[in-house]
């Protein structure tokens, strides 16, 4: 094929939209069917796509499908536009051994069964990682709490986690992160610090290389030290150049949102990233603690283009539903499991049954998914508000430098100015925001101010107290 693009004709009809999970949307199985075309190389890296009008004339369904599935291909690194020119395909390196309907729901019998730092008891104003508890959906949780209480069957759950939330878990996953989950592969956790901990016991021993994002998250290397591990740690440009990593037994990454810049890791990189990690024997963990609230659409797993059992999957509904509930989990290959599950009976027995029964009542009503759809909307005017009241304050000079979306914003400091004492001060007045170099010392300074736990005068507060401690510090001297 050249650059003269599809006929429209072959593209319809290589494009079979029910391949994929009846319960997804439209566009997400249009985007999958694509995004499978052209990781299989049945569409190459060059080729121009049809117009919307076309395909969507082609395929007999709306323009605007068409459009969303174009947008979430070029989120995610698959497709590049040219201004006039419309939309092609990138060159990406080679998936090798792709799944059919690699990023389908599995399908699942019930049967199938037998086989970040801890917030403050008193948050401070823009506080980062804290969701917004006044708008939580409390009688509809309290719901689910007595359903799960009134159950004859409030024994000791298995340590592995409840079954029932395993399958929500699996379900959604599914849905809404393009992902191939059985439930027998889930392992609940008290919260994403302790799913690290154990892969850092299970999979590491003393003296085993383990690669770490720059800026990343603190707790990580904490985790991975205590098993003895040697850290390294590597930033975004690294992550383009595979050929310079070396061997390594696991990498941590943030792929669908680096923590705290909120930056995306494009296709073609996720699919070095995999060749990496099987030539090398490593593991890939990826962590992701917040992408049910990233800008635009949401971006596929890196678990989902995973064909080797290289990829574990790391989650949590601290950040989705609040951080006092302490359930995560881990998305494990089958042939580790049953280890997992042998260390966390060790470890603790298994968690509380009655909160993960209660979510599972949670996600299976529906109430789960309609609470982060309301909380995204949410987060984005709260986001809006609070670049709006900086734009109007003092500080109207200093950048914003991360990504966007998310629960957070990531303000830039100048060189000059020390933002882990800037940070001290702020706690001092009440002000939860942390430095910018907790995450990356080597970086540059600035500040991560949460947004998502702040209603209007709340964040007004926040804004006050910041200019008096940072304007300051920004005048020019005499």
């Amino acid at each position: 094929m050249d650059e003269s693009g599809l006929a429209r004709t072959d593209l319809g009809l290589f494009l079979n939209l029910n391949a994929t999970d009846a319960a997804l949307p439209t566009y997400r199985r249009l985007f999958l069917a694509l995004r499978t075309a052209i990781l299989s190389g049945r569409v190459q890296g060059g080729v121009r796509l049809p117009s919307t009008r076309a395909l969507a004339a082609q395929l007999g369904i709306a323009r605007n499908t068409v459009k969303s599935a174009y947008e979430l291909l070029q989120a995610e690194g698959y497709l590049h536009s040219r201004h006039g020119a419309g939309c092609f395909v990138a060159a990406l390196p080679v998936a090798q051994g792709l799944r059919s309907g690699a990023a389908g729901a599995l399908a699942y019998n019930a049967g199938d069964e037998d086989q970040m730092p801890a917030v403050r008891a008193r948050p401070g104003l823009l506080q980062p990682g804290l969701p917004a508890l006044d708008q939580f959906p409390y009688r509809r949780w309290q719901r689910a709490l007595q359903a799960a209480a009134s159950t004859p069957a409030l024994t000791a759950t298995d340590p592995q986690g409840d079954a029932g939330l395993r399958v929500e878990i699996a379900r959604w996953l599914g849905l809404q992160r393009g992902m191939q989950v059985a439930p027998s592969q889930i392992l609940i956790t008290s919260g994403s610090q302790q799913g690290l901990y154990l892969i850092a016991n299970q999979l590491t021993t003393a003296g085993d290389r383990v690669l770490l994002e720059r800026p990343g998250f603190s707790g990580t290397e904490q985790a991975m030290r205590l098993a003895g591990a040697c850290v390294d740690h590597i930033d975004q440009q690294a992550l383009a150049r595979t050929d310079t990593l070396g061997a390594a037994r696991l990498m941590v990454l943030t792929p669908s949102r680096n923590f705290p810049m909120g930056h995306t890791l494009a296709a073609d990189r996720r699919l070095a990233l995999l060749n990496w990690a099987a030539g090398h024997d490593a593991w890939l963990v990826e962590d992701d603690y917040d992408s049910e609230f990233a800008a635009g659409p949401a971006l596929s797993a890196l678990f989902s283009l995973d064909t080797r059992d290289r990829v574990i999957y790391a989650g949590t509904f601290s950040r989705t539903l609040f951080p006092g509930l302490r359930l995560g989990y881990l998305v494990l290959p089958p042939a580790w499991v049953a280890a997992f599950v042998a260390v966390r009976r060790i470890m603790d027995g298994g968690l509380s049954s009655l909160p993960q029964r209660a979510l599972a009542a949670f996600m299976a009503s529906g109430d789960y998914s309609r609470h982060l759809r309301r909380m995204k909307r949410l987060y984005a005017q709260r986001r809006a508000r609070l670049e709006q009241q900086l734009a109007e304050s003092p500080l109207r000079a200093l950048p914003i430098i991360d990504a966007g979306g998310g629960m957070h914003l990531c303000l830039g400091l100048p060189d000059t100015v020390d933002d882990i004492a800037i940070a001290q001060r702020l706690a001092g007045e009440g002000v939860g925001a942390r430095a910018l170099r907790l995450y990356d010392p080597e970086g540059r300074p600035g500040l991560v101010l949460g947004f998502a736990a702040d209603a209007e005068d709340a964040m007004r507060r926040g804004v006050d107290r910041l200019v008096r401690v940072l304007a300051p510090r920004l005048r020019a001297p005499d």
